[in-house]
């Protein structure tokens, strides 16, 4: 049942259980190993728990955005288009994701759906957990507890069950009483295009991509495409493509011998000129100096 506890994978819109029994990963995120130490908007089905381990990062979750200092946490419901920076050097995280069907097969047998609805209507779509109340002080220190367990400990997989099952239940308790007030239906309508645009740059950031051709993919306006981005990003498309790109760029520079041209054309660049001189804009070095300088970093740590 146990998922071996390892590194955030980069990208991770893509969430892949190593055990599809037991649908519920975990995952250490070290900011300072990702590119620009923070993960670009995306989403995926999964929920999420955080906790910040060390340091102090911003998480931005459908356009609300959220500090999390060092000991606490935040909720993050399924297919909700959320991003996350640090904010100081050395901030480390501990997140587990679980799967809406395998929670919904769990709570069926349980015969305890009618605790759950929050959770699959997404109300709260997201909840800063801190350790003032005593249901949060539950819920990090689960979390915590779940970080700190041996996996090789004997029957670990009932620990690792009961602690999310703890954590359930107390973050239940902390989500706030259900509204009649429906959410306005042109923000709900954003949020699934901008799911939609986000998409199809993950999918197709390789080839050119016009505005256009990222608006078409939900089937609106160039205008709406920018009031989406400016929305949940933060950022232009044309900014967001380009970091993405960079990110990417970034990742392969540090996990893999390609050259600069190989990784130039294959995140979408299409001049080696133009791709040298907008990483070294963006990262205030040249591909080949960041990949050196963070090569030697991990041998110096290792």
């Amino acid at each position: 049942m146990k998922n071996t506890l390892h590194p955030h994978p980069y990208p991770m819109e893509k969430i892949i259980h190593q055990n599809q029994m037991f649908p519920l990963s975990e995952f250490i995120d070290y900011f300072d190993v990702f590119p620009d130490r923070c993960f670009l908007s995306h989403w995926h089905p999964e929920f999420e728990l955080h906790v910040i381990l060390s340091g102090s990062a911003e998480y931005k979750i459908n356009g609300t955005s959220y500090i999390i200092e060092k000991g606490c946490g935040i909720y993050i419901a399924s297919t909700v288009v959320h991003m996350a920076k640090s904010l100081e050097e050395n901030t480390t995280g501990y997140n587990i994701t679980i799967s809406p069907d395998f929670l919904s097969t769990l709570i069926r047998y349980t015969n305890c759906e009618q605790y759950t609805a929050p959770l699959f209507t997404h109300q709260p779509e997201s909840l800063l957990i801190t350790p003032d109340r005593k249901e949060g002080f539950h819920i990090l220190d689960s979390l915590r507890k779940m970080h700190d367990t041996d996996s090789s400990h004997t029957a670990y997989d009932l620990y690792f069950l009961e602690y999310f099952i703890r954590i359930l239940r107390n973050l239940l308790a902390l989500f706030p009483k259900s509204t009649e007030n429906a959410e306005d239906n042109s923000k709900l309508f954003r949020k699934e295009r901008m799911k939609d645009m986000i998409d199809y740059i993950h999918q197709n950031y390789t080839k050119s991509i016009t505005i256009q051709d990222i608006a078409t993919a939900a089937n609106i306006s160039k205008s709406e495409c920018y009031r989406c981005f400016n929305e949940f990003s933060e950022m232009t498309p044309t900014d967001y493509i380009n970091k993405f790109r960079l990110q990417q760029a970034a990742h392969l520079l540090i996990t893999s011998d390609k050259s600069m041209s190989d990784i130039c054309y294959q995140t979408g660049f299409n001049n080696t000129s133009y791709f040298a001189k907008k990483f070294k804009e963006h990262y205030n070095q040249s591909p080949k100096s960041y990949r050196a300088d963070k090569i030697q970093s991990k041998d110096s740590v290792g």
